[in-house]
C-alpha cells in the first residue's frame, strides 16, 4: 500500500467499515492490501501503455511525468483525457517522486525505453531524480518494493549506468530490454514515426542509426504479455523477441518503400542482453502500421485546430 503525504492516498483515511459482516471486512482489508503501481514515465509511449494497461486490470496506479516542451504539452492533455478520470489513477510531477513512501507489495516501473527515445531538455535531472528514488531504498530504512525497468535494446546506453548501478543492488529489481516499440503515440523521434512524418533522410537516417533494428514489438502485443514475461522467469534480465521474423524490416518497408535502403545500409547485428522471451504477436506489421498512420493523421488534424486557438 502506498502513503502520499498530503494525498487522499493515506491509509488514515481508510476507516472500518459500518457494513457488518464479512463483506464489509473483505472491502476495507481489499482497500488497504491493495497493490499500487507507480509508473514513472506515464505520459511517454510506452509508459502510457502500460499505466493504460495496468488501469483497465482495476489495479491502483500512481502516474509520474514531467514537464517537456510545449509542443508536446498538447499529447499529454490528450494522454490525461484518456486515463485521468480512472478513480484508480492519480498524478504526480517527477520532483514529488521522493515523497513516496512504498511497502513490498507495490511496483514501480521505470521506462528508460521512452527517456532514451524521447526529445528530453532535463535528461541529467529526470535521471537524477530516479536514481535518487531508487537509492533511499538501499539503505534499510524503506520497504523495497518491486522494480521493473523498462531499457532499449541499443548497444549505447551509458547515459543510465547510474541508474543501472543502483538498481542491480536491489533483488527485487527486473530488466525488461525492448526492441523497437511501435503503434500510436510512438515517439517523434522514433524511425517509423519520423517517416510516416515524411520527416527529412537525414532525420530519418539519424532515428534509424539511434534505435535497434534487428527486431521490432506492436505496442498492445507488449502490454498484453507483460504479466507473462514478469512471471516466467526468476531471471533479473530478460528481452522481448517477436514471433514474427524480420518483424522490424516488414514495418519499414510498409513505410519507406523503395527508398529504404538509403535508410538501412548497413546489416543490423543481433544484441543479446538477456533471457529470451518471445511474444507471440497477434498484431500483423500492416495492420500495425495502418493503425500507427491512421492515429498520426488525427494528431495532425490535432495540431492544426490548436494552432487555430
Amino acid at each position: 500500500m502506498i502513503y502520499f503525504y498530503n494525498s487522499l492516498h493515506t491509509i488514515q483515511h481508510l476507516k472500518k467499515p459500518d457494513v457488518p459482516g464479512e463483506v464489509g471486512l473483505m472491502a476495507y482489508e481489499e482497500a488497504v492490501f491493495m497493490q499500487t503501481n507507480i509508473v514513472i514515465g506515464t505520459y511517454r509511449f510506452v509508459g502510457f501503455y502500460v499505466t493504460q494497461y495496468l488501469l483497465n486490470q482495476g489495479k491502483e496506479v500512481i502516474g509520474i511525468d514531467w514537464a517537456d516542451s510545449e509542443a508536446s504539452q498538447y499529447i499529454m492533455e490528450e494522454k490525461e483525457l484518456e486515463i485521468g478520470r480512472n478513480s484508480n489513477y492519480i498524478y504526480f510531477p517527477i520532483n514529488k517522486l521522493k515523497l513516496l513512501d512504498i511497502s513490498q507489495q507495490d511496483t514501480v516501473f521505470i521506462s528508460l525505453y521512452d527517456i532514451q527515445s524521447g526529445k528530453l531538455d532535463k535528461i541529467d535531472f529526470l535521471i537524477g531524480e530516479i536514481v535518487s528514488f531508487i537509492e533511499k531504498f538501499k539503505n534499510g530504512k524503506d520497504e523495497t518494493p518491486n522494480f521493473v525497468l523498462f531499457m532499449p535494446i541499443e548497444k549505447d546506453v551509458s547515459i543510465f549506468q547510474s541508474i543501472l548501478s543502483s538498481i542491480r543492488e536491489i533483488d527485487s529489481a527486473k530488466i525488461i530490454f525492448l526492441p523497437t516499440i511501435y503503434g500510436p503515440w510512438q515517439s517523434e523521434g522514433m524511425s517509423f514515426e519520423a517517416g510516416i512524418n515524411q520527416l527529412g533522410q537525414s532525420d530519418i537516417h539519424a532515428a534509424i542509426t539511434a534505435e535497434y533494428t534487428g527486431d521490432a514489438l506492436y505496442i498492445t502485443d507488449f502490454v498484453n504479455a507483460m504479466e507473462a514475461v514478469l512471471t516466467s522467469s526468476s531471471d533479473r534480465d530478460i528481452q522481448l523477441c517477436s514471433s514474427i521474423e524480420d518483424h522490424w524490416n516488414k514495418c519499414a518497408k510498409l513505410i519507406f518503400g523503395e527508398s529504404m535502403d538509403s535508410f538501412t545500409s548497413q546489416t543490423t547485428t543481433k544484441i543479446n542482453k538477456g533471457t529470451i522471451f518471445e511474444v507471440q504477436c497477434k498484431m500483423e506489421p500492416e495492420e500495425g502500421i495502418a493503425l500507427q498512420r491512421k492515429h498520426n493523421k488525427r494528431l495532425n488534424l490535432l495540431k492544426k485546430w490548436r494552432k487555430r486557438d
